[in-house]
């Protein structure tokens, strides 16, 4: 089963910010904003994208500095959201980071970066003290993960674009553990991970991976399966809160 590279995906970025249309998932952004009082703290966004949350947070008074390597994102970042709080830098966080801060963050980036745990011990070096890393990355373990993973684990399916790695609440307190963090999290999401959402996304996405992996599953076999999810799964998985589609992760430096 071969892995892409970081580096490899860029293409595949630049060309997702070219989109007009594109929109991220607001909700993310809404429970990020609730997390900390931004007003006189400085904010450092890796894979800040086209900016729309870094201008969020600066204009609740937080100083934010914008970073991404895509030069698309950056120079829509620069044309889109602008504030007197807010500036932005192309750089490749995986070989520069400059300064200390009391909050960084990074918005569905960890899942596409080569050595998460090693970008995390670079994120806890530029903390300020009783800094904290804020971060959100799709949640795997629930029944949207439990699928699309089976697929990819035991028949390489291609069942992302740009997702190196499949990540659930496990590796993070791991990784607070190992980095010596406090962790908090929760998940969002939660139709998508085990609900309606699921069903809507699986019944366009499966006929797409299974037409990718050259295999010919009838659109009625299909059907029965969503129809014996809907039935017999999500009355029970979309009551979990801890099965939701999003993880939100809060790891703070103790002093």
């Amino acid at each position: 089963m071969k892995m892409n590279q970081n580096i490899k995906l860029k293409k595949i970025y630049d060309k997702t910010f070219k989109k007009k249309n594109r929109v991220r998932e607001t909700d993310e952004f809404k429970e990020v904003l609730k997390i900390d009082q931004w007003t006189g703290k400085t904010i450092l966004d890796v894979g800040c994208g086209t900016g729309k949350l870094a201008y969020m947070i600066a204009k609740k008074g937080g100083k934010v500095k914008g970073i991404d390597y895509s030069t698309t994102a950056i120079e829509t970042a620069l044309s889109k959201y602008s504030h007197p709080n807010l500036s932005y830098e192309k750089v490749d966080v995986s070989k520069k980071i400059s300064g200390k801060y009391d909050v960084i963050i990074s918005i569905g980036t960890l899942e596409h970066m080569d050595q998460p745990y090693t970008m995390l011990k670079k994120f806890k070096n530029h903390l300020k003290p009783r800094g904290k890393i804020i971060l959100t990355s799709p949640n795997w373990a629930n029944p949207r993960g439990f699928i699309l993973m089976t697929l990819w684990a035991l028949f390489d399916a291609p069942i992302t674009l740009a997702d190196l790695h499949y990540l659930t609440p496990v590796d993070f307190i791991k990784w607070a553990e190992q980095l010596e963090l406090k962790l908090n999290w929760k998940t969002i999401e939660h139709s998508w991970g085990g609900g309606d959402k699921l069903i809507a996304d699986l019944k366009q996405r499966l006929p797409k991976v299974f037409k990718d992996m050259k295999m010919n599953v009838k659109q009625q076999k299909i059907d029965l399966f969503l129809k014996w999810i809907n039935q017999r799964v999500v009355p029970i998985t979309q009551l979990s809160e801890e099965g939701g589609a999003i993880g939100i992760y809060v790891l703070s430096k103790r002093k």
